[in-house]
């Protein structure tokens, strides 16, 4: 039989059929370990089994087998045993991901390609959930919700400044700034976690210390921290993302030092809660290290079923 990418085979689940797809399948095994040049090699010679067998229709579970058994066989042994764990538990539970840090350390990239590589469909952004809280508190009420993580400390009432310096000023303003959008942070975990279903949440306002305590005791609400030491490098995110955006370069440029501090009192918070920080100066070796994390963090989870995926 002559291989014909057109030929269409579909992927059985228990309420609807999908076309199979190498970007799909190659996605989960990059998220596994595998390289991606080797993971879209595999998933196209497994295509090619199927259609070579005449196979236009597979469920799930056996077209996991064969993927698990391909790896066994070409000497992928520990991938093999990664994509499995993978799969089976995105399949029985929720998963929550909080990818936090500064302005500018890169939590948005890290969050959307841990997505990607996961297949978890959600990705909220804390500025988002800033707006919605926005709309439920006035100005008059918490004026700090109204600026900037940044620039929070000015709208402090005068007394709060007595007998602090600057520093203290601008994290007690990004204290207050942050405390009603964790309100909203918290809801959708909630949420999630009744549902049964996945999100990674990613901004400067999950601050560990802040949340409540519960979150950091749950095997399937995972915290991940980034940092950026390189004042030169962190710069630079700055002007790269001004390029490609609105938002403002001087004004960043401008508070950078208070930006500073607030990346210093997250790193510390994080530390102090014994919770991962990760040097986010390659997008790759950051995802890497991540989901080495995430993997780690699954093995911990119970077998009682939750929610399924959407990935192979």
């Amino acid at each position: 039989m002559t291989f014909d990418d057109n030929i269409r085979i579909l992927v059985k689940d228990k309420e609807y059929d999908m076309p199979f797809s190498k970007g799909l399948l190659a996605r989960s095994l990059t998220a596994a370990g595998m390289k991606p040049s080797a993971s879209y090699t595999l998933a196209r010679d497994i295509e090619r089994e199927l259609n070579e067998q005449n196979v236009l229709k597979i469920s799930k579970d056996e077209l996991r087998r064969r993927v698990y058994y391909t790896l066994i066989n070409r000497d992928y042994e520990a991938i093999a045993e990664k994509y499995l764990l993978w799969r089976r538990i995105l399949k029985k539970h929720s998963i929550i991901i909080l990818v936090g840090g500064s302005s500018g350390v890169g939590t948005s990239t890290i969050a959307f390609e841990l997505a990607s590589r996961l297949g978890i469909p959600s990705v909220i952004g804390t500025d988002s959930i800033r707006e919605v809280m926005r709309r439920s508190i006035s100005k008059d009420l918490v004026p700090m919700l109204y600026e900037s993580s940044y620039t929070a400390w000015t709208a402090l009432r005068k007394s709060s400044w007595e007998e602090q310096d600057s520093k203290e000023m601008h994290l007690l303003g990004f204290e207050r700034h942050v405390e009603p959008v964790l309100l909203g942070i918290e809801s959708i975990i909630d949420r999630s976690l009744t549902e049964g279903t996945s999100v990674i949440i990613e901004g400067t306002h999950i601050v560990p210390g802040l949340m409540a305590e519960k979150y950091q005791e749950m095997p399937n609400v995972i915290f991940l921290n980034l940092t950026l030491s390189s004042e030169e490098t962190h710069k630079k995110r700055f002007i790269a993302r001004a390029k490609v955006s609105d938002r403002p370069l001087e004004r960043y440029l401008e508070n950078f030092e208070i930006i500073k501090e607030i990346n210093q009192y997250i790193v510390e918070k994080s530390k102090e809660n014994n919770l991962p920080v990760i040097e986010n100066v390659s997008i790759s070796d950051t995802v890497q290290k991540c989901l080495e994390i995430v993997t780690e963090r699954f093995s911990n989870l119970n077998d009682e079923p939750i929610i399924d995926s959407d990935f192979y």
